[in-house]
């Protein structure tokens, strides 16, 4: 951690809202388990197994973290984890510490994920209502419609935007400043551009990139083979992690491996993958598939499962997964046999497997599952009465306003 002077401490919070979903960060002193070639792959997204990775090196290390330094990158403006991990010998125990997570501190926070309109040279950010209401302060009535606004970036660094509140056509947009911003974070259509705000109205800055690769690529493959080495001779090792759009934890806490391991898995088992597009409670992708073979997991639990999804469009690096990256569903309801509307039936198929928990046979493998009531909300759907009446010589068929209850519809299908 020589370098850490260079960079900037980022408050937790805002680091975690920053980085997304793509990286749960691990607790202090907390057991979490090390997958080398998922340390490999960080590196190189496109890093082939070999033999000699199997020989010289344990398939998962138990560790324990022993430092955890969140920062943030000043010249990709990325931010990014530091980890210390120890490896746990002779099953050794490091006492958690006491969490002083909970500060009370209220975070706020919105995502806008950038047009190429957003990025062109001289142009303005259009801001969403939703974002404006909730972040920015109000704009005093019969008062010039705009503000100037100090935003902190995630290196400290502050920036001054006019906030411009248009009342015909009705909505906000940065004018002064945001062209300025671009350029130096060179910002392109697909970026994501986060306000937080706190409890004290301070708001900061922070950015998503649509291609992370850029920050990731700065670890070298000689940094992750002597990370490897060191894990191999029980020494305290370093890791970097860069959060990036679609890759996978190589660091992931011991519980939630250990339950999906517990799992006998075999060909022709039913799953499910979730991938969150944004931000939002519904922006969700759920993705349904057949288990078509699988490695012995005491050499390879690193994507040791191969899956044949439902959907030909799934991602390439989806095609192989761990057994902690999926959800389990019960044999006995193909989702084939599930007659709903096409619109309805997969959200209502994820409502039924989040239901079907209770089965000592489906562990819940993918970690902080959120989205029940968001994917049962969208099973909802109008009721057609049966009864009918005649009015002018036509048929009527009246639609009652009382919606079905979720809960039996998808209880329907695990009958």
């Amino acid at each position: 951690m020589s370098q850490q002077q260079h960079h900037h401490r980022v408050d937790p919070k805002i680091w975690q809202i920053c980085a997304g979903d793509s990286f749960t960060v691990p607790k202090l002193h907390s057991k979490i388990y090390y997958f080398s070639q998922g340390h490999l792959e960080h590196v190189c997204p496109i890093t082939p197994i070999t033999p000699t990775l199997h020989r010289c090196c344990r398939p998962l290390i138990l560790c324990t973290v022993s430092a955890v330094d969140l920062l943030a990158d000043p010249e990709t403006h990325q931010v990014y984890a530091k980890l210390l991990l120890t490896p746990v010998i002779d099953g050794s125990v490091v006492p958690l510490e006491a969490s002083n997570e909970e500060d009370g501190d209220q975070i706020v926070s919105y995502a806008k994920t950038l047009t190429n309109t957003d990025v062109k040279s001289g142009g303005k950010l259009y801001v969403p209502m939703a974002c404006a209401n909730s972040i920015f302060p109000a704009l005093p009535p019969n008062q010039s419609p705009f503000q100037d606004l100090f935003l902190t970036d995630v290196c400290g660094v502050v920036w001054k935007f006019r906030h411009v509140h248009r009342r015909y056509p009705f909505q906000h947009l940065f004018s002064t400043g945001w062209s300025g911003f671009v350029g130096k974070k060179k910002l392109v259509g697909g970026d994501t551009v986060v306000f937080v705000k706190n409890s004290a109205g301070n708001i900061s800055l922070g950015i998503r990139r649509k291609t992370k690769v850029a920050g990731a690529a700065k670890i070298t493959k000689k940094e992750v083979n002597m990370a490897i080495k060191l894990a191999e001779k029980n020494a305290a090792f370093e890791v970097v992690y860069y959060p990036m759009v679609g890759g996978f934890d190589f660091v992931v806490g011991a519980k939630t491996v250990e339950d999906a391991m517990k799992v006998n898995w075999s060909r022709g088992m039913r799953v499910t993958h979730m991938v969150k597009k944004d931000d939002t409670p519904k922006g969700i992708s759920i993705f349904h598939g057949t288990i078509s073979g699988l490695s012995p997991p005491s050499t390879r639990p690193w994507r040791m499962l191969q899956v044949k999804w439902d959907d030909p469009q799934v991602p390439e690096n989806l095609k192989q997964l761990s057994p902690w990256q999926v959800e389990l569903i019960d044999s006995n309801t193909p989702i084939a046999d599930i007659q709903f509307p096409p619109t309805k039936k997969l959200r209502c198929a994820q409502g039924s497997v989040l239901q079907n928990m209770s089965n000592p046979h489906t562990y819940g493998i993918l970690n902080s599952i959120k989205t029940k009531n968001a994917d049962i909300d969208n099973c909802n759907t109008k009721k057609i009465s049966p009864a009918s009446i005649m009015l002018f010589g036509q048929r009527i068929q009246p639609i009652e306003s009382e919606l079905y209850d979720s809960d039996k519809i998808c209880s329907k299908i695990v009958q």
